[in-house]
């Protein structure tokens, strides 16, 4: 092997070089992802909820006042569940509710019984699953789909209420461990 040695003003340009790219190295910041998985079971369970437990497709929302905004209502590790009643507390003064469509998670055969009641600061969801092979559905998914709207700047939230109820084939309650809400900043 040859080696070539580098003269003097060579050598204080390379170890400029490299100088700087150390400099610029240690200047970045090293990117903290932040990925919020409504789902992820560890991160639910430092919050306090365990399944069985209908969450929202996030903890926390900023949007601009008035904006129209969307998010999911998941049940998380549900058994043999054949209806629900899912209460979702919202203070009306601060938020509107547009729209509400029903998910995939109790969708059979047949479409599911989706029935909405909005009152003053409560939003009451009844389904019921009409599967043909089955009385009941297991697992994960998005019951609903919740459109609002922020009326004034201001923090506000949406939660699902201890009065929500999971029945079994049988009418039978199902308990439920977790009941999750999304904290709303509005500018």
């Amino acid at each position: 092997m040859n080696f070539k040695l580098l003269n003097r003003n060579q050598s204080n340009q390379l170890i400029s070089l490299f100088l700087l790219l150390f400099i610029f190295l240690l200047s970045c910041d090293i990117p903290e992802d932040e990925f919020e998985n409504p789902l992820d079971l560890e991160t639910n369970a430092a919050k306090g909820i365990f399944p069985p437990a209908l969450v929202f497709s996030s903890d926390s929302l900023n949007i601009n006042s008035g904006e129209k905004v969307n998010i999911d209502i998941y049940a998380l590790e549900i058994d043999s569940v054949s209806g629900a009643q899912i209460e979702i507390e919202y203070f009306s003064s601060s938020i509107v509710i547009d729209s509400l469509s029903n998910g995939d998670f109790f969708q059979g055969d047949n479409d599911p019984i989706f029935i909405i009641e909005d009152g003053e600061n409560k939003l009451i969801i009844y389904v019921t699953y009409l599967g043909s092979a089955s009385q009941t559905v297991s697992g994960t998914g998005i019951i609903a789909s919740i459109s609002f709207r922020s009326l004034i700047p201001g923090l506000t939230q949406l939660k699902v209420s201890t009065n929500s109820i999971l029945l079994d084939k049988n009418a039978n309650p199902i308990e439920i461990k977790g009941y999750g809400k999304v904290k709303i900043s509005a500018k």
